[in-house]
């Protein structure tokens, strides 16, 4: 499904494609050459201004002949590599250039990119293709490791990318469409297609890709790119077919669908990171910039100061819907809600690039369900937004700098989410133990806790138990339980004050395991609390209240589901004690002012 989507979403892509045999190239740094193929300056391409890269597919970026993608020192027509160039490595510590290494890769690149560019453009007469065969054959790596211009960008040397024009005329480049080699480069191209399959894309008889072409930008992938499509161990050939004829997928898709999705990858507008997972996502339209920032926005992934107000708007007025028991009104959304979009999930492994996941649906439909999500995730009536980001952060330890959620986890909390199915029973076990062994909740775990036992409370047919903030008439033993615990360490704290170990440090993980076997001895020491309790008469009734609720017996151990209702019933009951001391600081300062 993804290659064919892709290779779909291509035709949307027109204007910012590279035409075939060709590839579209990021450019930092333009080398202006003077007719004797001396470097007169070195230019960063934002320096240029509004310059237009004549040749490119937008700002930054130039239409090249394909790149190799063969391993080892192969050069390219028109080089943009700075090893290839200037045959040189800098070195960042002592801030020096030296052609000398220890496999002497620099030389031999130098010396490969000089020779096939010479042969290429023998018999151009052209001012900059006569310039730069100038510079080819004037360059020497030895006498140059203090040159000036190259001092200048020291630092960006390595990660850069050059193209090369005409002193005086930045307009006149070397890749330019009308210019001599890309002329020659473009009439080369065979316009014979060789038949010898099919196309298991398309299904019409086309030329079989042998090797596909690199993705880059895959986190934790290769620097160089990874392959989505390759077959490097004969155990996975078949029928006498070996490397990627095995996918029987043609060269015009291949070149399509890694096109695209190098394209997605390389726009902060159609992809996201989650750990070690790269989530990339288009409507299929020749604009979805609409779909697309919502759709971060929906996931916290939005910039909220450039977020436009509308898309704010929609989302708020969504979730509020939802959070009374309405339908979402799209009547007057500015998105397309039946716009097919899809969403998918890569990681790199040591072979090649995997598919996690893919969804496909109507946007409306992701919208809502989308909105759905951050409605059972609202806590205590929390402002705060609880993106994917911070559910997976609340999944780790606090301790822990390196630990990374598992791209499968990933991939079933984004099905929950875009589907409005059931989360996966990792993301409620994992969040309870990290309470338990943390002895913390927030609005983030709580908010998480509440939206798990909800949706498998609704998806099932019964009632949803927990609500927003405190529920008084809630009789759940477990719940009660929750707030009864925080009633006591509340007892605690106002006759004890500030504590270094609270009853909440030592009992907490056993009491939301086995209430029956905690509660009975802390009730005990409770009784010395509230001796010592300001407000003992009050923290007496509440406590006799919700043990009148809870029964004659606690429960003798907690089911998964009963351990997140213990942990929503304590945070509730912790939320409301700071609410009433909030307005009794408020009517304090009140009286203050008279």
């Amino acid at each position: 499904m993804l290659i064919k989507a892709l290779n779909d979403y291509y035709d949307f892509l027109a204007d910012q494609v590279a035409p075939a045999g060709t590839t579209s190239q990021k450019i930092t740094h333009i080398i202006m050459l003077g007719e004797d193929g001396t470097i007169r300056g070195i230019m960063r391409a934002e320096q240029m201004g509004e310059l237009n890269l004549t040749g490119g597919t937008n700002d930054g970026t130039a239409i090249l002949p394909e790149r190799t993608q063969k391993p080892g020192i192969d050069a390219n027509i028109i080089e943009h590599r700075p090893l290839y160039i200037f045959g040189l490595n800098y070195d960042k510590k002592t801030n020096t250039f030296s052609p000398e290494d220890k496999t002497d890769k620099a030389k031999k690149s130098h010396d490969c990119f000089v020779k096939t560019n010479l042969e290429y453009t023998e018999g151009m007469t052209s001012d900059i293709v006569t310039a730069y065969r100038n510079f080819l054959k004037s360059w020497v790596p030895e006498n140059e490791t203090e040159n000036a211009e190259l001092m200048n960008i020291a630092k960006e040397y390595s990660s850069a990318y050059f193209i090369f024009c005409l002193d005086g005329h930045p307009e006149i480049t070397l890749h330019s469409p009308d210019g001599e080699i890309m002329k020659k480069f473009m009439n080369s191209l065979s316009t014979e297609e060789q038949i010898d399959g099919v196309c298991s894309v398309m299904g019409k008889p086309a030329e079989i890709a042998r090797i596909h072409d690199k993705i880059k930008g895959i986190r934790g992938g290769q620097a160089s790119g990874g392959l989505l499509v390759s077959f490097k161990n004969s155990a996975f050939e078949s029928y006498g077919k070996t490397q990627s004829y095995n996918s029987s997928i043609s060269k015009d898709v291949m070149k399509r669908y890694t096109e695209t999705l190098n394209i997605l990858i390389g726009d902060p507008k159609h992809h996201i990171y989650l750990d070690d997972l790269t989530i990339i996502f288009w409507a299929m339209s020749k604009n979805d910039s609409a779909e697309t920032s919502t759709f971060m926005s929906m996931f916290g992934f939005g910039d909220e100061k450039a977020d436009a107000p509308e898309i704010n708007e929609i989302i708020a007025n969504a979730v509020k819907a939802l959070s009374d028991g309405k339908k979402i009104d799209l009547s007057t959304a500015y998105f397309d809600e039946n716009a097919t979009f899809y969403i998918a999930g890569l990681a790199p492994n040591s072979a090649r690039i995997t598919q996690k996941f893919i969804y496909r649906d109507k946007y409306g439909n992701i919208f809502k369900n989308a909105a759905r999500h951050q409605a059972d995730m609202l806590i205590d009536d929390a402002k705060k937004q609880i993106s994917v980001w911070r559910m997976l952060f609340e999944m780790k330890s606090p301790k822990s700098r390196n630990e990374t959620t598992p791209p499968p986890v990933i991939a079933a909390i984004f099905k929950a989410i875009l589907s409005g199915t059931r989360y996966p029973d990792t993301l409620l076990e994992t969040i309870l133990r990290r309470v338990r062994v943390d002895k913390a909740i927030n609005y983030a775990r709580a908010g998480i806790i509440k939206a798990c036992i909800n949706r498998t409370a609704r998806l099932n047919n019964k009632k949803e138990e927990i609500t927003m903030s405190l529920d008084k008439t809630n009789t759940n033993q477990a719940y009660l339980c929750g707030r009864l615990f925080a009633v006591l360490e509340h007892t605690q704290k106002n006759a004890l004050g500030k504590l270094n170990r609270t009853i909440k440090d030592s009992y907490f993980s056993s009491a939301c395991l086995t209430p029956a076997r905690v509660f009975p001895n802390l009730l005990k020491l409770t009784q010395y609390h509230l001796k010592k309790d300001e407000y003992e008469a009050n923290s007496n009734k509440l406590m006799c209240e919700i043990i009148d609720k809870i029964g004659t017996q606690f429960p003798p151990t907690l089911s998964l589901q009963e351990q997140g209702k213990f942990m929503i019933g304590y945070y509730h009951q912790v939320q409301d004690f700071y609410k009433k001391n909030d307005k009794q600081d408020d009517k304090q300062n009140d009286k203050n002012n008279e």
